[in-house]
């Protein structure tokens, strides 16, 4: 039963009538409308068209799949406030927001640890060779031993692109197994480096250069699309290891597989592609030295809830008329919430 639903005519019916409506771009479950239960009513998408509902919201939270721009934000006139349930916003035209008075938000402090420990388990999978030798044990391809020749790494080098929330929390984890952490981020204070023990690179390509893993972790935008492009492969080590869990359009593909048909990339881990999911049959699949997942990091039973909590509380704070914390586009405040 919807929240809010009630017997149609009753006092109930009514009271559920006056909240406010939040649209969720996906059939909204258990966890959602129990954070909404009593605040708002729940519109969601259940059919084949992917803004179903959204005429009927005042707020809305959502994820990455479609581009919020103002031909969606043209079929919600009484959308006041918009939610991203996770830390990316690419998805999310910020000037169009502004300009339709909509207050657009995201939940940076949601999907870091677990979106973290997946890029820690990618590591730990493609340096260790877990896939490729699972796949010749269940082949009975025998010499397992001999030909592993996988990375120890206690005393190797990881170069992180990004040091924010998640990059910052891989820094930590891969440091207490005794790596030498390098990164990258213009955006990072000196103290943040000292904080972490991390040595600054000016460039990627100075990051990379004696990385033998490589953890992708900025965000995107167009200076940062492809930003692991062919030329950064080839400024890395021979046998480099690439770990993606931030977006897809971080890295060009094109250039991934040639990298790792050429064997200067020895593995790949990718939460994230471009597009998402990839099609069956896309050539990144069913190879021995890649592991893709469906972009789930952030999809534990914790982080879920961390997410959806705080993307909830920024939306029924302004709902509530107050200006959420953080927000993306802090000028379009109070706009369609006055």
């Amino acid at each position: 039963m919807s929240t809010g639903s009630t017997h149609e005519g009753s006092p109930a019916d009514k009271a559920a009538s006056d909240l406010p409506v939040v649209w969720f771009d996906r059939p909204a479950g258990r966890l959602q409308r129990e954070l909404l239960e009593g605040r708002a009513q729940i519109a969601d998408v259940r059919g084949d068209d992917p803004l179903e509902g959204i005429e009927r919201a005042e707020g809305a939270i959502v994820g990455a799949a479609i581009r919020y721009d103002r031909t969606v934000y043209e079929q919600a006139p009484k959308l006041r406030v918009i939610a991203r349930a996770g830390i990316g916003f690419d998805n999310l035209d910020l000037d169009d927001a502004t300009e339709f008075g909509i207050a657009a938000c995201n939940t940076p402090d949601g999907p870091t640890t677990s979106t973290a420990e997946q890029a820690v388990a990618l590591i730990f999978a493609v340096t260790k060779g877990l896939k490729e030798s699972a796949r010749r044990l269940e082949a009975a391809e025998g010499d397992y031993w001999a030909r592993h020749g996988h990375l120890e790494l206690a005393g190797s080098t990881l170069a992180l692109l990004g040091l924010g929330r998640i990059g910052g929390y891989v820094a930590r984890v891969m440091s207490a197994v005794g790596m030498d952490i390098v990164a990258y981020d213009p955006y990072a204070a000196d103290e943040r480096f000292a904080e972490l023990g991390a040595q600054r690179a000016a460039t990627p390509g100075e990051a990379v250069a004696d990385a033998h893993v490589v953890s992708v972790h900025a965000p995107l935008s167009e200076a940062t699309h492809h930003l692991v492009d062919g030329d950064l492969l080839a400024a890395m080590r021979d046998g480099v290891y690439l770990v993606n869990t931030s977006r897809g359009g971080l890295v060009d593909q094109d250039a991934l597989l040639a990298a790792l048909n050429a064997g200067k990339v020895r593995g790949a881990g990718l939460d994230v592609t471009e597009p998402e999911p990839l099609p069956p049959g896309h050539p990144l699949l069913g190879r021995p030295d890649v592991v893709v997942t469906p972009h789930v990091a952030s999809a534990t039973v914790a982080g879920r809830r961390r997410i959806f909590t705080h993307a909830v509380a920024k939306v029924m704070t302004a709902l509530d008329g107050s200006q959420p914390p953080n927000m993306l586009n802090p000028q379009a405040w109070p706009g369609r919430n006055a």
